[in-house]
């Protein structure tokens, strides 16, 4: 972990709506002064970065992914939510621990060159053990801040055999990921998947006493498209996914819902009221035709919205700028109305939102002393981004990926000046094409 004095930058510390030119100290990992004014003096054992012209602000979060998923990216298009799972589901039967490995791999480089320094990879499909170890072997390499949620499925029409696991087997599995990584820094979550399509009320009733006896939290796809709304309704005669969860003790303080698109204001309320997190995927949301989520409802009674891209086979990209700008977008045209959601409420989703979700705000997305020094400088000396009038606002809607100059995660630069320091991109990009050509071959074989 590196001792780094950041200077001559536009900082934006996230912990209120403020920006001021100044600098940033990071020893040992960790944020120890943040200041304006005159840098103080170069000590001989820090790295000098002179930021002039950059923003400097805390990396993004990506709350919510399947970064395997480059592999699929523009396969499946134009398809509604169920038809395009059934496919997703399918590739169980011939995707590959060297897949997971080559594809998760691949998704980093992508989000590390989009400014992610944090990234919760929610893993569904386990036709053997070695796939989650390589996903796992993957975001270890990579350097990114990593939260795994390994979850579960045990029904479902379209759910191959392969991966559909009693709560027991599952379990036992996730056992041993956490027996090998619990102190690799890691963070760790379990959930059912996408309840109830495939997940049955027997293995709800387990989710929550092995989190808790775990001291691990809760990912879930909730609510995603009507047609899972209708599933709950038919099969359960609940009105709502959340409704149905809630009696299971799935929504928590230490709980992710991912999409959360149909939700009730009585839902929102039990969101609010249980301190439960959710993790907006707008790109993905609009790719499959599900709706558009009550973002700007939840952000007024108070529920932590976190950003997510959710996989590329449903977004094509790991891009959380992208995000950020769909997210503020949406909102205005679902809405009506221009000023329905501030460019400082986005940023701050994609933020602390984010840490707050994944249980990591008193870790990362905010600069404070005392915090990891998870950071990244955005270039502000290009012509799409200047002149410079509203700071938060040319973030969200102005800025691009590729402005991405430097990436610190933990106080170690894991890109600087768009040069990955501890990753070989071209033998990553080979490998994922290689292992993409062997995955569309197997593919081709499949019926769904």
């Amino acid at each position: 972990m590196g001792n780094l004095l950041i200077t001559n930058a536009l900082v934006l510390p996230m912990t209120e709506r403020q920006s001021f030119s100044g600098h940033v100290r990071v020893g040992d990992g960790a944020i120890t002064a943040v200041a304006g004014g005159v840098p103080p003096p170069t000590a001989v054992d820090e790295d000098a970065i002179d930021a002039s012209g950059c923003v400097l602000m805390p990396g993004l979060i990506n709350a919510h992914t399947h970064l395997y998923q480059v592999l699929l990216r523009a396969v499946w298009e134009d398809l509604q939510l169920l038809p395009w799972l059934k496919r997703i589901y399918g590739c169980a039967r011939v995707l590959t621990p060297e897949h997971f490995y080559a594809g998760t791999l691949l998704g980093c480089v992508e989000a590390i060159r989009s400014g992610v320094t944090t990234v919760c990879e929610h893993n569904f499909l386990n036709p053997s053990p070695e796939c989650a170890f390589e996903t796992l072997r993957a975001m270890q390499h990579s350097g990114l801040r990593a939260v795994f949620a390994r979850t579960v499925m045990d029904s479902g029409e379209i759910v191959p055999d392969c991966t559909k696991e009693t709560p027991a087997q599952a379990f036992r599995l996730i056992e041993d990921i956490l027996a090998k990584y619990r102190d690799s820094g890691v963070g760790f979550m379990t959930g059912a998947n996408t309840p109830p399509i495939n997940t049955t009320p027997a293995l709800l009733r387990e989710i929550r006493r092995f989190a808790d006896a775990n001291s691990i939290g809760i990912s879930a796809h909730v609510a995603e498209s009507k047609s899972v709304l209708e599933c709950v309704q038919r099969e359960h005669g609940k009105r709502g996914v959340v409704e149905f969860l809630q009696q299971f003790h799935i929504p928590g303080k230490n709980s992710i819902f991912a999409h959360a698109v149909h939700v009730s204001k009585d839902e929102i309320a039990i969101l609010k009221e249980t301190g439960t997190s959710v993790s907006h995927n707008p790109v993905s949301n609009m790719m499959l035709g599900d709706g558009v989520a009550p973002v700007v409802e939840m952000l007024r009674q108070g529920v932590n919205v976190a950003l997510g891209t959710d996989g590329a086979a449903s977004n094509h990209s790991q891009d959380l700028f992208d995000t950020m700008k769909a997210a503020s977008l949406l909102q205005k045209v679902h809405h009506q109305d221009a000023g329905v959601i501030k460019p400082y409420e986005v940023l701050r989703m994609a933020t602390i939102g984010g840490a707050k979700a994944l249980g990591l705000e008193s870790t990362c997305g905010t600069i404070e002393v005392g915090k990891r020094a998870d950071l990244i400088l955005i270039n502000l000396d290009v012509p799409h981004n200047q002149p410079v009038n509203d700071i938060f606002s040319q973030i969200v809607h102005c800025a691009k990926a590729s402005d991405v100059q430097t990436v610190i995660v933990d106080g170690d630069i894991v890109m600087r000046e768009r040069q990955l320091a501890r990753l070989d991109d071209k033998k990553i990009l080979t490998d994922a094409k290689v292992a993409n050509r062997d995955l569309m071959n197997r593919v081709s074989g499949l019926t769904f």
